[in-house]
């Protein structure tokens, strides 16, 4: 497996909920078409600033997982603004060269521009019923620009990652294509967790840092917002209650708050990059707080997290393999919770048994959480899956057995991830059951 190809396509530094930054992202690109700058570089003169008056109507329309992700999740650098809306609107003054990260560079300027926008009646959002039904991003963004000569339109389109462009349309003619995106092969990491090991073991210096500079990414967040504003401020209510009750938190427990504090920041708007994993900045911070927090508390190198992070990398791309990239079921809890107790066991000093255990423990204890849309509450659900994926991976080093006859474990780590593809499936009702639920809910408490 080529570790830095692997990375670049399931490690992206992403500003803000990845559904809203990838929104911008297409609006960005659409935008950016009407002046015959295209992807994949946007090469060309971007021309004087627009104007709000420059702007028509940006049409929204997404897939069901999407919609639900996005609908109430906090852009950065909008002044509290949330949703689709906003994202686009911010997207139509950034630059899309900066690709998932694009919200890092907004601006003053900027933001009074997009709240314009934002908050007027030119923007509309939809959930497109005919989405196909493939669990993975499905985003569609056409922006109208007014000209000399009337108005000019484009579309673009993401689909099966979210910083994948398919096409772009202007008016009724098609300027850029990618690839079909059905014909692109899975990203597939190799089979078997002793294989996982031998490729983690193996890297080379370049690939120990860039693997080492997420997770520092994903710390530096924590680090930057400890005594933040963000969110719930999950992170400083569990230190109070945690160390009130015991006189001192135990290393589990600064795991919770870390990833607590990370996620936090995240769903509130903080103005910091993370590094995602699979497609997911939130997948991104469960993945990798725990392993950074266990490493810097217990001492490890930078080659010894390093190594631990890419296990959990590979396992939570697994994980997504069978679970689906957007799906009924909570990313975080599902599939980064997976990765970041294998990564954590092997950080300790497990081996290829004990990470099993670990992958084991944490499908039989938290299979079933499931996805409500990107908010604030999801530092709750992150919070627990890092706290039970650094408990997972002690039991698992400590000697903790859990024989394949409990529920839907299986033998092997492999087959156990496996029993997440048909879980998943059968939960698709559920989806469906949670939008109209979020649909109905009155648009200021969505």
């Amino acid at each position: 497996m080529e570790i830095l190809a692997f990375l670049q396509k399931n490690a992206i530094p992403v500003t803000g909920c990845t559904e809203p930054a990838a929104i911008a992202y297409a609006a960005a690109a659409a935008l950016h078409a009407l002046s015959g700058r295209l992807p994949p570089d946007f090469s060309g003169s971007a021309g004087p600033a627009l104007t709000t008056k420059e702007i028509g109507k940006i049409e929204i329309l997404l897939d069901r997982n999407v919609f639900k992700n996005a609908g109430h999740a906090v852009v950065p650098g909008m002044d509290g603004l949330r949703g689709p809306a906003a994202a686009a609107a911010a997207g139509i003054f950034l630059d899309p060269r900066d690709g998932l990260d694009l919200l890092s560079q907004m601006t003053p300027e900027i933001r009074a521009k997009a709240r314009v926008i934002a908050l007027s009646d030119r923007v509309s959002c939809t959930a497109n019923p005919h989405a196909r039904a493939e669990s993975a991003p499905d985003i569609s963004v056409e922006v109208s620009r007014k000209t000399s000569a009337g108005a000019a339109t484009a579309r673009a389109r993401i689909m099966t990652r979210h910083d994948h462009i398919s096409y772009i349309h202007i008016g009724n003619t098609t300027v850029f294509r990618n690839p079909d995106p059905a014909g692109l092969p899975d990203e597939q990491v190799p089979n078997g967790i002793r294989e996982l090991i031998r490729i983690a073991e193996d890297m080379g210096p370049a690939e120990i840092d860039a693997v080492y500079s997420g997770v520092e990414m994903n710390m530096n967040l924590y680090r930057a917002c400890r005594d933040g504003e963000y969110g719930l401020r999950l992170g400083q209510h569990l230190k109070k209650i945690l160390a009130s009750q015991k006189g001192s938190t135990s290393l589990i427990d600064n795991v919770r708050i870390a990833a607590a504090v990370a996620a936090d920041a995240r769903m509130g708007g903080a103005p910091y990059p993370v590094m995602s994993t699979a497609g997911s900045g939130n997948q991104g911070i469960t993945a990798l707080i725990p392993i950074g927090v266990v490493g810097e508390s217990c001492h490890f190198n930078k080659q010894e997290i390093a190594r631990a992070a890419l296990i959990s990398h590979m396992v939570t791309k697994e994980a997504d393999r069978y679970a689906g990239h957007l799906s009924a079921l909570c990313g975080c809890s599902i599939k980064a919770g997976i990765g970041a107790a294998a990564g954590v066991a092997y950080l300790i000093g497990g081996g290829e048994a004990e990470i099993t255990t670990a992958v084991n423990l944490m499908v039989a204890n938290i299979t079933g959480t499931i996805c409500d849309g990107a908010k604030p509450g999801c530092a709750l659900k992150i919070a627990t899956a890092a706290g039970l994926a650094a408990e997972s991976a002690f039991l698992a080093a400590g000697g903790m057995k859990i024989s394949p006859e409990n529920g839907i474990i299986q033998r092997t780590a492999e087959g156990t991830l496996r029993t997440l593809e048909l879980i998943s499936c059968a939960m698709e009702p559920v989806d469906a059951t949670v939008l109209r639920i979020l649909e109905k809910k009155p648009a200021g408490l969505r």
